[in-house]
């Protein structure tokens, strides 16, 4: 099949499965409340494959650097065709920054999704950084729900279908059944509200924070649940460790959260965040303890969800340990589902994962690949770009117009390309496997025509 067919047919499938959703969630907002719940997140850096897209209500398209999850109504996917990255960054409804930044990465066919506001799917790994707020509030700082990516989903693709053939099937799955939203909604002095329906479950919880005559109302989680669910436990985490927590089925648990809500009242608890957690698939939710920088990564495992704490203080509360598991940096937590004893033990954090060094890049001065990375003269140029993995094929084009120079690249002292003294453009492809995620490039001018101009673009390997 033609690659234009492809494309026409990833299109039409796309528009099919937007028909099916209709919007998980929507925020209610007035001019004496704020919301700890995102009002959207900015992607701002794609590595890797780029052929990510954005379900908007009932539309889709493409999504690109500087596009913007709007709300709540947005999901973003990434295709698990390849390595992919993404960065996000999230707002308020005054396009504020929150404090909060999000790299999904996505690989082995498994699709990664991130709905808006604090949910995410992941089909591989997941980098979450809540910053310094101060005294600030920051997006999403009561939890994170992170579900693992579907068991063995290379199963369900079909090479003559679209790459998004496994969403198809995952939002046929999801618009079956009823869905029910929650809301739980905050006071400065910790007080605390709830509320449940089909939409607008924020809505009535924040009114009766307003009516109260509380200050600073937000609502702080948001979330749903399907009422064909059968094993769903309540979570409501409160300060002082206090929790409170039942199961139920997708139709009964609304009544069990509104006892538990009661039981959390009359014991006077404060500063409480409702959760509901589906005990029959992995998923768990990860909230910072630490007000100053938290940075932690997860991966799916066989059996279930890993968590690193590279900095801060992470607690991971699963419908097994709704008390949570409170971790400090250099532990690793490994989740295995209900039914497996789960493991908590050190890792060395002074060695950095490939996703890690892309995402601290940036940071670190470092230029990434997919990037124009560099121009120059007779001075020639040599540096460090990061890469998103430490193995495959790397390609880089250049263009060394009508003088003259050379180009090098090396990986842990091996070189990999040497052009010798070249003019003209070219693209060339050189494999490489290693411990390292970088690649020293090295261009030398052509000393004798100091006219002499060049510049390169290294790809991130597939």
């Amino acid at each position: 099949m033609s690659s234009r067919k492809l494309k026409q047919q990833h299109r039409r499938l796309m528009y099919a499965i937007a028909t099916l959703m209709i919007p998980l969630y929507t925020v209610a907002t007035t001019t004496d409340s704020y919301a700890n719940v995102p009002e959207k997140g900015e992607i701002y850096q794609i590595l890797g494959n780029n052929e990510l897209s954005i379900r908007r209500g009932s539309n889709y398209g493409p999504a690109v650097v500087g596009t913007f999850l709007q709300k709540v109504y947005d999901t973003l996917f990434l295709p698990g065709n390849g390595k992919s990255f993404a960065q996000l960054r999230f707002q308020d409804v005054t396009g504020k920054d929150m404090g909060l930044q999000l790299q999904a990465s996505t690989k082995n066919k498994q699709l990664t999704l991130y709905y808006l506001p604090c949910t995410a799917k992941q089909g591989d790994s997941l980098l979450i950084e809540w910053a310094n707020q101060g005294t600030g509030k920051r997006a999403c700082e009561y939890g994170i729900r992170i579900q693992r990516g579907v068991r063995n989903q290379t199963k369900s693709i079909d090479k003559n279908l679209s790459d998004f053939e496994p969403a198809k099937q995952l939002f046929i799955a999801q618009s079956s059944g009823t869905k029910l939203q929650y809301c739980s909604v905050l006071a400065a002095n910790g007080r605390g509200w709830s509320g449940v329906s089909a939409n607008e479950p924020c809505e009535e919880p924040m009114q009766q924070c307003q009516t109260s005559g509380s200050k600073e109302c937000a609502a702080i989680t948001r979330d749903e649940w399907s009422v064909r669910n059968e094993n769903l436990t309540a979570i409501i985490k409160c300060a002082d460790n206090q929790s409170f927590t039942d199961k139920g089925s997708g139709s009964t648990i609304k009544d069990v959260i509104a006892k538990l809500w009661e039981q959390s009242q009359t014991q006077k608890a404060k500063f409480c965040a409702l959760h509901v957690l589906n005990s029959d698939i992995e998923e768990v939710v990860i909230a910072p303890e630490s007000k100053d920088k938290n940075l932690f990564q997860t991966r799916n495992t066989p059996n279930g969800i890993q968590v690193d704490v590279i900095a801060g203080i992470a607690s991971v509360i699963s419908a097994k340990n709704p008390q949570g598991v409170t971790l400090k940096p250099g532990q690793r937590y490994n989740y295995n589902g209900e039914n497996q004893e789960d493991k908590t033990e050190k890792f060395d954090n002074q060695i950095e994962s490939i996703e890690l060094q892309v995402y601290q890049a940036t940071s670190k001065g470092l230029k990434l690949c997919d990037q124009e990375q560099v121009s120059g003269g007779q001075q020639g140029d040599s540096r460090e770009i990061q890469l998103t993995a430490n193995e495959g094929q790397i390609n880089i084009s250049y263009e060394m117009y009508q003088v003259p120079d050379r180009l090098k690249v090396t990986y842990e002292g091996q070189t990999l390309i040497d052009t010798d003294f070249v003019s003209g453009s070219n693209k060339i492809s050189a494999k490489f496997k290693g411990n390292s995620g970088r690649v020293k490039v090295e261009v030398i001018g052509n000393k004798d025509i100091s006219s002499t101009q060049w510049k390169y673009t290294l790809y991130c390997p597939q």
